[in-house]
C-alpha cells in the first residue's frame, strides 16, 4: 500500500549451514537434494501466501519478490568470502551476540560453521541492499543479532547508512518453544505435511492462556 517492494529470502545457502539462533544443539547436516527440496516447497508456500496479502493489499500493489541465497553464494569461493567479507567482520562483535554466548556457555559449545552463520545472513542483508536497494529486514525476535550483522556490514562494506532492521515476537508454544520448522510438533502451512482440517483443530484445541495471544499475532 506504500509502494513498498516485499523480498522473501529462501536459505538455500544457509540452509547448508544451519542458523544457530535459540538452538541448543548444532542443527543435522542435511544432504544437498534434501536442501533442494525443502527450498523448493518452502518457495511455493511463500508464494502463495504473499499472493494471497497482494490480494488483501488491493490491485495496485507491488508484486513480492521471492529470491534465493544460493544464487549468489554458490559461486563464492571460501578465499572470496575472507577477502571480500571476513575482512569487515569484527571477533569480538561477533562473540557478544547472545545466540553466540548462550551457546558457548553450553555443554556442547559451537562449531565454527555455526559461529560464521551471522556473517553469511549478515551478508544477504548487504546484497541486497547493493543489487536490490532493499533498506529493511524483518524478522522474528531471535534474528536480531543476524540482522544487526547485516547493518554493521553494510556500514563497512558498502560504507553507506539507511539499512534498517525490524523484529516482531515469535509465535511460541506454551512451553516457551518456538514454532520452528525443526522442532518437534511443527506445524505446517503445506497440506502435503499437514491436513487443513488438523491445522484447524491444532488452533481450536490451543489452551486458553494462548488463545489472546494468537488472536492478537495471527488474525
Amino acid at each position: 500500500r506504500c509502494g513498498h517492494t516485499p523480498v522473501a529470502l529462501l536459505g538455500g545457502a544457509t540452509g547448508r549451514v544451519g542458523d544457530p539462533s535459540g538452538k541448543s544443539a548444532e542443527r543435522p547436516v542435511l544432504d544437498d537434494d534434501t536442501i533442494n527440496k525443502n527450498t523448493a516447497g518452502i518457495k511455493a508456500i511463500l508464494e502463495r501466501v504473499l499472493a494471497n496479502g497482494a490480494l488483501d493489499a488491493g490491485a495496485d500493489v507491488p508484486a513480492a519478490k521471492v529470491m534465493n541465497n544460493l544464487d549468489w553464494f554458490g559461486t563464492m569461493g571460501f578465499l572470496e568470502f575472507l577477502r571480500e567479507v571476513g575482512k569487515y567482520a569484527r571477533v569480538g562483535t561477533m562473540m557478544a551476540k547472545d545466540s553466540v554466548k548462550t551457546r558457548l556457555d553450553s555443554e556442547q559449545g559451537m562449531s565454527f560453521t555455526e559461529f560464521s552463520y551471522q556473517l553469511l545472513q549478515g551478508y544477504d542483508f548487504c546484497h541486497l541492499f547493493k543489487e536490490h536497494d532493499v533498506r529493511v529486514q524483518v524478522g522474528g525476535s531471535d534474528q536480531w543479532g543476524n540482522i544487526t550483522a547485516g547493518t554493521d556490514l553494510i556500514r563497512r562494506l558498502a560504507d553507506k547508512e539507511g539499512a534498517w532492521g525490524v523484529t516482531f515476537p515469535l509465535l511460541l508454544k506454551a512451553d516457551g518453544r518456538k514454532f520452528g520448522k525443526s522442532e518437534d510438533g511443527a506445524v505446517w502451512l503445506s497440506p502435503e505435511r499437514l491436513s487443513p482440517y488438523k491445522f484447524y483443530q491444532y488452533m481450536l484445541q490451543s489452551t486458553d492462556a494462548d488463545v489472546v495471544r494468537f488472536m492478537r499475532m495471527l488474525t
